[in-house]
């Protein structure tokens, strides 16, 4: 199985979510900015799996992030998450494979997460 990259810029938030997927087996990477997406995308590219993105990033927001990976790894699928309500989400990032409410809680972003790269 590859790695979920954790692209957040909230430190707790990318600690929390690191493990809860390490306790389920999943590996993750994790990055706070844009900078270093790019850097892990051309690095780890092909063990990435999944990127779980944060919308809203000070410096560069989660859009401009998802046309980095879309333009450089299209094939890997991208669940964005934030508080904003889904159908922002959707309008902001039309073309990611999923959306996540963080108010919705751990449990279902790792149902989701397991969905996606196939632990189900």
């Amino acid at each position: 199985m590859g790695k979920v990259l954790i692209v957040d810029d909230d430190t707790s938030i990318r600690k929390r979510y690191r493990k809860l997927l390490s306790q389920n087996n999943i590996k993750t990477l994790v990055a706070p900015e844009a900078l270093r997406v790019g850097e892990l995308l051309m690095r780890e590219k092909s063990e990435i799996e999944l990127i779980l993105l944060d919308l809203q990033i000070k410096e560069v927001d989660g859009r401009g992030i998802f046309d980095i990976i879309h333009e450089y790894a299209p094939e890997i699928p991208v669940v964005v998450q934030s508080v904003l309500p889904l159908k922002e989400q959707k309008i902001r990032v039309p073309r990611a494979r999923a959306y996540f409410n963080k108010a919705d809680g751990d449990e279902k972003l790792l149902e989701l997460v397991k969905k996606i790269v196939g632990q189900n």
